[in-house]
């Protein structure tokens, strides 16, 4: 074996060595930034955008203020992690829903009851995004392909309604702007507390309810 061949053989073997550290410190990593993330999403849904403190979400997430910067500069940025990953997971359900056999209505409702039951915190951090123009803004000027990708998902839910309105299950006499706008509107509605104040209702009562005044109206 020359010198060289060895040289590369020893080499082989130090990045082999190497390679199962990075691979548990980037899982630690990932790790860590979901602890951050959860805590983060509680913190907003309590607190709201302007009241929440990155002081609060380290200490909530049982971590230390330097170790959280690290990770997300500012709130800005946990904000916008957040509705990142509620997108991609909202995504996915529209994406089953679109390739459900199922009818137009079945098929919304599949996604009001996912956004309900299964990704509630998405709804607080879209009305966050809708209450705070300052941060709806900025993160519109600085993250165009998130609402490129939120607009391809209010795409799929037209060409839903489309659907319902050409097999007769939706009244075609009705705009399809409209509804949509409707159907979005039914997602963001904002925390159950408050939507049902002074009422005892279940995450599945709430959910059925609302589906029931979207698709069916207020008349007996």
């Amino acid at each position: 074996m020359t010198f060289k061949t060895l040289h590369i053989f020893q080499g082989v073997l130090s990045m082999s060595a190497d390679t199962p550290q990075r691979a548990l410190k980037a899982k630690l990593r990932e790790v860590r930034a979901t602890l951050i993330m959860d805590a983060a999403e509680e913190v907003f849904i309590e607190k709201g955008y302007h009241d929440a403190s990155m002081d609060e979400i380290a200490a909530r997430a049982g971590i230390a203020k330097g170790t959280l910067y690290q990770h997300f500069p500012g709130k800005e940025e946990l904000v916008f992690a957040l509705f990142e990953r509620s997108l991609a997971l909202f995504e996915h359900a529209v994406d089953q829903a679109v390739a459900a056999d199922l009818t137009a209505r079945a098929k919304l409702e599949r996604i009001l009851h996912y956004v309900y039951l299964d990704l509630r915190g998405v709804r607080t951090l879209l009305h966050l995004l809708s209450q705070n123009v300052d941060l709806h803004m900025s993160l519109g000027k600085k993250k165009g392909q998130l609402r490129d990708r939120l607009e391809k998902c209010k795409e799929q839910l037209r060409m839903i309604i489309e659907e319902g309105k050409a097999k007769g299950i939706f009244d075609p006499t009705l705009s399809t702007g409209l509804m949509l706008s409707a159907f979005m509107s039914a997602l963001m509605f904002n925390r159950q507390e408050r939507l049902t104040a002074g009422e005892q209702l279940s995450a599945e009562e709430l959910v059925t309810q609302i589906g029931h005044i979207l698709f069916e109206g207020f008349c007996r």
